[in-house]
């Protein structure tokens, strides 16, 4: 007579507490961050919000950079270089230009849909502190994913497009970064759509040209 398959072993109600319990203190550090940034974050205000005691943090995530890098393995949800480069066998068949813009737009849509990350980008210019360097650790992950997918695809031009790519990334983080606090720039509202298709357009136009006028210098 066959065997009965073995039901896989449940949770305990003490691990089940932990989990719980370590996501309300990574939703609170969330909501905390979104709403101060890490300059306004601390380890009494995260236990107030999480309604949890001070000694589970530290338990737990031995302290609020702990904390912090619970959060961003978990929840900030960093752009990646899958996702800047989307669909590989199709960016593998566009032409060079083609795939410098595909990754630059990808990196721009990635950041406006994540409001958490560009404000963390712009504390961490505005008020280092010890929870910063944390996120700036993070953050140089997209520096390196971009160098890395720049140089699967040199065809002779890596520092071109190290140039142009380096030019991109701080005027995207910048766009970004100025849309969450001040939106009207250079006539622009980056409240609406229509400023960043024009943003698109603009890169579509520096990409042809730079890369073009490079290739003949």
């Amino acid at each position: 007579m066959p065997k009965t398959p073995a039901k896989a072993k449940a949770a305990s109600p003490k691990t089940r507490n932990r989990e719980a319990t370590e996501q309300r203190l990574i939703d609170a550090c969330e909501r905390i961050l979104l709403e101060r940034g890490p300059e306004g974050i601390g380890v009494n205000n995260v236990i107030e919000e999480a309604g949890v005691g001070k000694q589970l943090l530290y338990r737990y995530f031995d302290g609020l950079p702990g904390l912090v890098s619970a959060w961003l393995e978990r929840s900030a949800n960093w752009p990646t270089a899958e996702e800047l480069i989307g669909n590989r066998k199709r960016f593998e068949q566009l032409s060079l230009h083609d795939k410098f813009k595909r990754i630059q737009k990808n990196y721009l849509k990635a950041l406006r849909e994540r409001p958490v990350v560009t404000r963390l980008m712009a504390s961490e210019l505005m008020h280092p502190t010890a929870i910063t360097e944390v996120l700036e650790s993070a953050s140089d992950n997209i520096g390196r994913d971009l160098a890395r997918i720049l140089s699967e695809f040199d065809e002779g031009r890596q520092e071109d497009l190290v140039n142009l790519s380096f030019v991109f990334y701080c005027m995207l983080n910048y766009l970004a970064m100025r849309a969450m606090t001040s939106p009207d720039c250079f006539g622009m509202d980056l409240e609406k759509p229509a400023a960043w298709r024009r943003v698109n357009k603009v890169m579509d136009t520096l990409v042809d040209r730079y890369l073009a006028d490079a290739s003949t210098s």
